[in-house]
């Protein structure tokens, strides 16, 4: 089992690597400049754990949370009390449905970041195609006292959790705020995601079927083994069992990891389990040595898992990332 803080130790190591590489030294802190702070802002999709919202090189890091809908009653995703009902509700087949942060939850986050002497904030958010939050926070930031740079990842999961992450590490570094929203736009197109789904209920009921809503007679006695491709849900093979579905989720990342340049394991690896753990660490263990980093095992965000259901597995792909030039 891998620890969150191993992961984020052996990111910081490696970060810290490509500087020093890049500068001839190292730098010992990731201290940002008393001037021209930026700050970054993401939602609950990111998955990013509180460990890491916590540490100190965080504190340029906000985390909206994204509201989950059990039945007539509304929480907060990351809730303890969220946490306990979510599992109860999709095994009872309660209606459980998501939403948006609202304008004002972000208004509210920038205020804040405003007052803390931030002058820029990158917000960076789950895939236009799967929700709205892209677009609350663009009219948040229509009212922003600082600017607000709002990236669409067309993505969700520990995959945009981890460019959130390298854009903290980027703007403590001192990296200029356009230099930091290319690379954050960079990093989102090449992150991966693939999953699996013991049925398509969940995503049916949440209208987050993508292209796959025309084959869903075609899919109903399989384990569909799904991906984004554009921010949208997208088909890639349909094995009739779990252990199928696992086995190629293991054979999509090991060719992911084969096609990248330099071929190895240049790639961040992590899973995604929800209602599974015993599964989820078995498969990170067979992914360890394909991943240039410990390979974390994460529980999907209830604003996910409710879309996709009691015994989701799904993987994670970010490349190493590339120093960027500090300002």
């Amino acid at each position: 089992m891998v620890d969150i803080a191993d992961w984020q130790a052996a990111m910081l190591v490696r970060i810290r690597q490509l500087r020093a590489a890049q500068s001839g030294r190292v730098r010992l802190g990731l201290r940002p400049p008393r001037k021209g702070r930026t700050a970054i802002v993401t939602d609950s999709s990111a998955s990013i754990p509180a460990e890491v919202l916590a540490h100190p090189l965080a504190r340029g890091l906000r985390q909206v949370p994204m509201p989950v809908m059990i039945g007539d009653q509304i929480y907060t995703d990351g809730t303890p009390d969220l946490l306990r009902e979510l599992p109860l509700a999709l095994a009872a087949g309660t209606p459980v449905k998501t939403s948006r942060p609202s304008p004002g939850a972000f208004s509210a986050v920038y205020q804040s970041l405003a007052e803390a002497g931030f002058e820029q904030i990158i917000s960076v958010h789950l895939s236009g195609r799967l929700s709205g939050t892209v677009e609350a926070a663009r009219l948040a930031a229509r009212e922003s006292l600082i600017p607000v740079s709002v990236v669409d990842s067309h993505t969700a999961g520990f995959a945009l959790g981890t460019v959130v992450i390298d854009a903290v590490i980027g703007a403590g570094f001192g990296v200029a705020p356009d230099q930091l929203v290319s690379a954050v736009d960079a990093a989102s197109q090449d992150a991966g995601v693939f999953f699996t789904v013991p049925n398509l209920e969940q995503l049916r009921r949440g209208g987050r079927i993508g292209t796959v809503a025309g084959l869903l007679g075609s899919l109903l006695h399989v384990k569909p083994v799904l991906t984004l491709e554009d921010g949208v849900v997208s088909l890639v093979d349909r094995p009739r069992t779990t252990a199928r579905a696992t086995e190629r989720l293991v054979e999509l990342v090991r060719e992911a990891a084969q096609d990248s340049d330099p071929p190895g394991p240049s790639e961040r690896i992590a899973v995604h389990g929800f209602g599974n753990q015993e599964a989820a660490h078995e498969l990170a263990g067979r992914l360890q040595s394909l991943s240039a980093m410990p390979v974390p095992v994460i529980r999907l965000p209830a604003v996910l898992a409710a879309h996709l259901g009691l015994g989701a597995l799904g993987v994670t792909m970010n490349p190493v990332p590339t120093p960027q030039p500090a300002s």
